[in-house]
Parts: C-alpha cells; structure tokens; sequence
C-alpha cells in the first residue's frame, strides 16, 4: 500500500493529473499499488459497467470502478493478455483487451493517453513474451536437451534413448486449448 501523496506525484508526472472526476478511484488506486508499481498511464473512461479509471503500472493493467455502494476491481496481468485491439474517433478513442475468459472493452475521451496506454501495455507484453521464448531455447545446464513435443497444448513426455526430455516452460494464458465437439452417436432424422 502507497500513499495517496505518493499516486498523486505519479498521476501529474505522466501527465493524467485528476482534479475532481475520478477522485474516488485515485483514492482507491492508493491501496491496490505495491510500493514497487511505477504508474506508466491513465484516464477516465467508460466500460460496461460504467465509469472508471483505467491504469497501466510496471506490474499490471489495473481498472478500478469505485462507486458510492460497491467497488469492482479488475487486474490483468501482461502475460494473460492474448490480444490488444485500438480504435480512435472524432471525439474518443476505444481500447479492447482480450484474455482467455475475458473481454474488457474500454472508451475515453481522451485520445493520447488511451494511445500511451496502449504503447505501454504492448511494449510489456512482448517483453513479457519475448522472455517466455528465450527461457525456452535456453540450454538447461551443460548439454542441451531435445524439447518435448507439444501436442494439443500439453508438454509431452517420453524418453528418447534413455535421457527424459525437459518440461517446456509453457504460458497458461497464451495457449488456450482448442475446444472440440465430438458426436458420440450418429444422429439420425
């Protein structure tokens, strides 16, 4: 937890400085942050169930929607992303970030700072990414072991001359399995 002193100095340094709209949220923001969480963009917007404040930190994709009666919070990791869509109008900007189970659909009036958002969240996932594919060629110790094959999502293992093949580093949230339906019985009319 930071200080609201601490989250305001962020907010006015990437520029997104709220006054009077948003205060809730920004109060709010002060207890979700870890001390170590640098806030990288902001603005307010609207989504499916209403206004709300979306932010992009060092760590995570935070949208924080604080009303008078309840508090909905949403954290998406960069590695659960799976795709980032963006389209700018005369008057606002629409940002859509699909994970496996979800879709958050975000619009503000704002422009630039939904664009900075966006830069900022695919720089993080392809570095997020690009760390997942280096881990994975990597040689484990001396010797470099064969890779395991890969079917359906599923590492599998087996033996190859003697040696156990290693177990892939595999990211849960960019290989989504395939779903299949399969007729049990021939259906007949």
């Amino acid at each position: 937890m930071v200080t609201l002193h601490y989250v305001e100095e962020q907010l006015k340094r990437v520029g997104s400085n709220f006054r009077f709209w948003g205060r809730p949220e920004i109060r709010e923001l002060a207890k979700i942050l870890m001390p170590d969480e640098i806030i990288a963009g902001a603005t307010n917007g609207r989504y499916e169930g209403g206004t709300a404040l979306l932010c992009v930190t060092s760590h995570r994709l935070l949208l924080v929607d604080r009303k008078p009666l309840f508090l909905t919070l949403e954290d998406i990791r960069f590695d659960m992303i799976a795709e980032i869509d963006f389209s700018a109008r005369l008057l606002n900007s629409t940002i859509r970030i699909l994970t496996p189970n979800r879709t958050l659909r975000f619009t503000a009036y704002n422009q630039t700072r939904v664009r900075n958002i966006l830069n900022y969240t695919q720089q993080k996932v392809m570095e997020v990414r690009q760390h997942y594919l280096m881990r994975q060629f990597q040689p484990q110790g001396q010797q470099q072991q064969a890779a395991a094959p890969i079917v359906g999502g599923i590492v599998m293992r087996g033996t190859n001359q003697g040696q156990m093949h290693h177990m892939l580093p595999l990211n849960p949230y960019t290989r989504v399995p395939m779903l299949m339906r399969r007729r049990l019985y021939p259906k007949f009319y």
